[in-house]
């Protein structure tokens, strides 16, 4: 191959490798912006439905059932795990700190 030659296809290749490179990282930021959008908006919905839940608990006279404690934990559990913490904690801490609600005597 010709000196000519050569240098074409290293230019090409340089320009195709970098072009490549470049649409990958335009990709990947805009990727990473949608996935933090994604997470802080299901951080923020798992927020509210603990707070739904506090809510319920206080209207049924401060008591909650195993079941609605177990939910809230794992409500919180994803909460925590996607970055969450403070004021969610206080609002799981309460939910899990009231008695728990008595059995009805079945009829």
């Amino acid at each position: 191959m010709n000196p000519i030659a050569q240098q074409l296809v290293i230019w090409a290749t340089t320009g195709i490798i970098t072009s490549m490179g470049g649409y990958m990282f335009g990709w990947w930021r805009g990727y990473r912006r949608k996935s933090d959008a994604m997470q802080t908006g299901v951080r923020v919905l798992l927020l509210c439905k603990l707070e739904q839940m506090q809510r319920e608990m206080v209207a049924n006279g401060g008591i909650a059932g195993n079941a609605a404690k177990q939910t809230a934990q794992l409500v919180y559990d994803s909460y925590h795990s996607l970055g969450g913490n403070g004021h969610g904690t206080q609002v799981n801490q309460d939910i899990q700190d009231v008695p728990i609600a008595p059995r009805k005597p079945q009829a």
